[in-house]
């Protein structure tokens, strides 16, 4: 589907519960800037493939491919596209640096330390261990062919692509800005419908990240923003602004239940998520809260202790 002047965007399956995620064709003076790849699966690449054939498009018209974010959603065939293609590959230095991390250990490097630290049960990790190691055992590093920091411009037909850092769903996220036709292709940093999720690494404040790049975000002149989940909207400031809201509503939600008296992050995520959660929800809903947690603990909302390798969190006023 044509979005905006010179970009198509392809609607790929995957096998999650949000069933699809969008990769965007971006034309340039010749060929073309491919936008993330999908996952890596066989239905996704014949998806992504049958794609191309309707718009006459070769493999070898994929100049550049950028991948916004190292999830596998949007990394995934990007290795089989760059053999295929002979492409260029753009990433931010963050990601790349972090690809390599998780690529030593098909998964979060800091997953234990996670795990302990939320007091998740040691069977219930060897579940949330598995629930993704399949699909992240696929990956290896990347050596990009133009390391982004953000600011850089890429040109493409009618214009050029600003590429604007916006740390927090990713370490190295990135999302491109037109200023001549004011669209940004988002990625997963601003969704209409849902909120990305926010996970938690240490040493850093997560969330605080993700807010203060939601407000860079927010002078931007921005007609039309594409996602790489559902369709394209307008007034990106009120998506901001509900983004932001819902943030300070998860926090008032976790004091709440921290007054009552003192828990571990995985006692509040069955709190905040009364439902069983699979072994794949539940991983995901762990690392959100204790970046909330962090997020909090940072401004003196909540104080924490260590006890038997876990932390409890109580309301510090």
């Amino acid at each position: 589907m044509n979005v905006a002047p010179g970009v198509t965007t392809i609607t790929l399956p995957m096998p999650w519960e949000l069933e699809t995620v969008n990769v965007h064709l971006v034309e340039l003076d010749e060929g073309y800037l491919l936008i993330d790849s999908g996952i890596g699966t066989g239905e996704c690449f014949e998806a992504l493939e049958s794609a191309f054939k309707e718009r006459a498009v070769e493999w070898a018209d994929i100049r550049m491919l950028l991948l916004t974010h190292l999830h596998p959603d949007h990394i995934g065939l990007s290795w089989k596209i760059l053999e295929l293609t002979g492409a260029r590959l753009l990433m931010h230095r963050v990601e790349v640096e972090y690809l390599d991390l998780v690529s030593r250990e098909s998964r979060a490097p800091f997953f234990s330390d996670a795990m302990v630290k939320a007091g998740v049960p040691a069977e219930l990790q060897a579940k949330l261990d598995h629930a993704l190691r399949d699909v992240r055992r696929q990956f290896r590093p990347h050596r990009p062919d133009w390391i982004l920091e953000g600011g850089e411009r890429i040109a493409v037909r009618g214009g050029r692509l600003e590429a604007v850092w916006t740390p927090g769903h990713s370490p190295g996220h990135l999302c491109l800005y037109s200023p001549e036709h004011r669209y940004l292709i988002s990625g997963d940093h601003i969704l209409q419908y849902i909120t990305p999720n926010i996970g938690w690494h240490p040493e850093h404040d997560m969330l605080a990240q993700y807010l203060d790049s939601l407000a860079l975000l927010d002078p931007f002149d921005i007609e039309l923003v594409i996602p790489s989940h559902g369709g394209v909207f307008r007034d990106h400031r009120r998506r901001i602004q509900e983004t932001t809201e819902h943030h300070a509503e998860r926090c008032g939600e976790i004091r709440k239940h921290l007054a009552l008296e003192p828990m571990t992050a995985n006692a509040i995520v069955g709190r905040v998520w009364p439902r069983r959660l699979s072994a794949f929800h539940h991983h995901f809903a762990v690392f959100e809260i204790l970046a909330h947690l962090e997020y909090m603990s940072r401004r003196g909302e909540i104080a924490h202790e260590t006890r038997n390798g876990g932390a409890m969190f109580w309301c510090a006023a």
